[in-house]
């Protein structure tokens, strides 16, 4: 499932990316497009801690000294500023070479499932994790189960993005 296959009138989008002056400054250093990517991974690793606590906690499986709503409020910084790097890095990575995502198997899932774990962590789970109680309604619990499956399912896509 690739933007090629699904999207194809997409095309001049990335072929224009791909020609932007970003794009070229990026192809033409050699410590641009790395120094970016472990940026984002540590910014990554940064954003799936702070949200497997929370959803540890949701599950009933860790820190239960803590309500869910202050394991939130201790998280949220970590979880916001993570977030803005990796989309920042992410947009990066994505100009040095639009073409190639554009091809690539695992490039749209992985960003189908951001868009949806963005989605879902500051709608529905932003309510599930306000829960200030040491009892975890069956419904928060779902919702942990789903948050962890959304941030970790776009982790194995963007690994793949290198092998596909």
């Amino acid at each position: 499932m690739s933007f090629s296959a699904f999207f194809p009138f997409t095309y001049p989008l990335f072929k224009w990316c791909d020609d932007t002056w970003l794009c070229n400054a990026i192809k033409a250093t050699t410590w641009v497009f790395p120094l970016t990517e472990t940026i984002h991974i540590l910014a990554l690793v940064v954003l799936l801690g702070s949200i497997l606590l929370l959803d540890l906690r949701l599950l009933g499986l860790g820190a239960r000294k803590f309500t869910p709503f202050r394991i939130s409020n201790e998280l949220r910084t970590y979880i916001g500023c993570s977030l803005v790097l990796i989309l920042v890095t992410g947009w990066i990575l994505f100009m040095a070479e639009p073409l190639k995502a554009y091809d690539n198997m695992a490039f749209l899932p992985k960003m189908i499932l951001l868009v949806s774990a963005i989605v879902f962590h500051y709608t529905i789970f932003r309510k599930a994790s306000n829960i200030d109680t040491p009892t975890i309604p069956l419904i928060a619990k779902f919702g942990a189960v789903l948050s962890l499956a959304l941030w970790f399912g776009i982790g194995v896509m963007g690994r793949a993005i290198g092998f596909v």
